[in-house]
């Protein structure tokens, strides 16, 4: 199994300006949940469903982020 591994840096705090800063009040009203994962395919057409379903099955823990819900996609229109 070929491994891969990415580790990004974020920055604790962009903005200090009070426009800016809501991320204590968001903070406040939502648990944050950290995951963990291998491979994040964007977008759930035809094409994403199919990558994170090769990634998965070749062991890789997968996730998948779409703005729209997976059968909803536009893959039928592009035919």
């Amino acid at each position: 199994v070929l491994s891969r591994s990415l580790a990004v840096q974020t920055p604790q705090s962009r903005n200090t300006d009070a426009k800016h800063s809501t991320g204590a009040r968001v903070a406040s009203n939502y648990k944050i949940i950290d995951h963990e994962y291998d491979a994040v395919v964007v977008g759930a057409g035809g094409a994403g469903l199919r990558a994170a379903y090769g990634l998965s099955t070749a062991g890789f823990k997968t996730a998948v982020i779409s703005k729209l819900f997976p059968t909803r996609s536009h893959t039928v229109a592009a035919q």
